[in-house]
């Protein structure tokens, strides 16, 4: 039998290699995650606005604050830069935009910069958040 030189396998340096690896994609999941899953409330949130139809164009801009507020303070959205509502009255309507950037720190002096740009209109709401194409750009 020769069983040690016909044996194949990870060896112990490639089983370290693949631990690494797979703790590095764990953690920045463990970080970024959460991040993400609040912008998904702020967009359920407005969601839940844009469903509102008709009476939306007619709220105030503290009516919809108070609304989203009491959304977020629910589904725990707690950064203060995730609640900062921007508004803007346009011919038709009012468009609530929510923009922001938050840094996650990811390990020693490495950040990561996530940036949201959530939009609602309240003549179009069923086009709800999504940013207009040239967001980016200032």
């Amino acid at each position: 039998m020769r069983t040690g030189s016909s044996q194949r396998g990870l060896s112990s340096i490639g089983w370290l290699l693949v631990i690494v690896l797979v703790a590095f994609f764990g953690m920045c999941a463990a970080k970024l995650v959460p991040v993400y899953v609040e912008n998904y409330y702020i967009v359920n949130g407005f969601k839940a606005l844009a469903d509102e139809g008709e009476s939306l164009k007619r709220m105030s801009k503290s009516e919809i604050t108070r609304r989203l507020e009491s959304y977020y303070s629910i589904n725990g959205v707690r950064s203060p830069q995730a609640r900062e509502l921007e508004f803007v009255q346009g011919s038709k309507g009012i468009i609530v935009v929510n923009q922001y950037e938050t840094r996650v720190p990811l390990m020693a002096n490495i950040d990561v910069m996530l940036r949201f740009h959530n939009v609602l209109d309240s003549s179009r709401p069923e086009e709800c958040c999504d940013a207009p194409e040239n967001s980016d750009k200032k």
